[in-house]
């Protein structure tokens, strides 16, 4: 197929379907397609030590700076329900050879999962709660380290330590509510340099420096709520004055969703006005 016929094909279908252009769509039209779409925001946190051992965290390396290299391969484990996790599966079918860039600076023993995890950074732990309760949050009783599956390679466990913080609780905006679910504390993951056929390099400067996950109820009905819950979420991290700022210091992932169809994320969005667009 050419490019001309794909593109024929393209608008094709967006006049068969009845596809509005952002500018043109009204309330209505969402509310017609039932849209929903809620938020995971990641922002990471100004301290000195990463989350899980002492390297320091915020120091970045060039490509080129790196005292060592790791390969791994991913491999499948059973779980807890004695199966198989079904993306596990897929993911290893790629057969990826997975290096890690390492340098001595802002790396351990730690980072290559040679090394249990020291006591969890406090300076963190505080932060977090502090927004937490900036956000009309519910504080855990207690704090339980926890583990996400990591399968593309990007943390070299194959898994991120995380903590539910809070839960319950809510973003005022201007003309509604937006419910939050829970925020947690978490470890950041390495930084890809490239991904090229059965090869994916990564290098670890990023790799354990703490961040929140805060998570929003679908209650955003809008592409534009979507992007006020957003910007609200930012400056309520920011007015801490301890939390990062830059390219790539805070991500949002975005679920969407429409009445009878599947959710669909939209991960990593580096710049919140991109999320309307992305969203619609």
């Amino acid at each position: 197929m050419t490019t001309t016929e794909a593109r024929k094909n393209y608008n094709l279908t967006r006049r068969e379907i009845g596809y509005l252009a952002r500018s043109e769509a009204t309330l209505n039209d969402y509310k017609r397609i039932g849209f929903r779409s809620g938020l995971e925001v990641h922002q990471q946190l100004k301290t000195v030590s990463k989350l899980f051992c002492r390297c320091p965290a915020g120091i970045y390396h060039r490509h080129d700076e790196y005292d060592a290299e790791v390969i791994r391969h991913m491999r499948p484990t059973l779980s807890e329900m004695g199966v198989y996790d079904g993306t596990a599966l897929m993911e290893f079918r790629t057969r990826k050879e997975i290096t890690y860039r390492i340098n001595n600076r802002t790396a351990c023993t730690y980072e290559v999962d040679d090394t249990p995890p020291f006591p969890v950074d406090r300076h963190a732990l505080n932060i977090a709660i502090s927004i937490a309760l900036a956000a009309k949050m519910n504080i855990v009783g207690e704090v339980h380290i926890t583990r996400k599956q990591y399968l593309d390679g990007s943390i070299p466990t194959g898994f991120q330590r995380t903590a539910i913080i809070s839960v319950e609780g809510e973003l005022q905006l201007r003309n509604k509510k937006v419910r939050l679910i829970q925020m947690s504390l978490e470890e950041d993951s390495c930084r890809e340099i490239s991904d090229i056929g059965h090869k994916r390099i990564y290098k670890t400067d990023r790799l354990g420096m703490p961040l929140i996950e805060t998570v929003t109820y679908p209650d955003c009905l809008t592409p534009d709520e979507l992007a006020e819950a957003a910007e609200y979420i930012r400056f309520l991290n920011r007015s801490t004055g301890k939390v990062r700022t830059g390219i790539g210091a805070a991500r949002e992932d975005v679920n969407v969703s429409c009445e009878g169809g599947t959710r669909v994320e939209i991960k990593g969005v580096a710049h919140i006005k991109w999320i309307p667009e992305l969203s619609h």
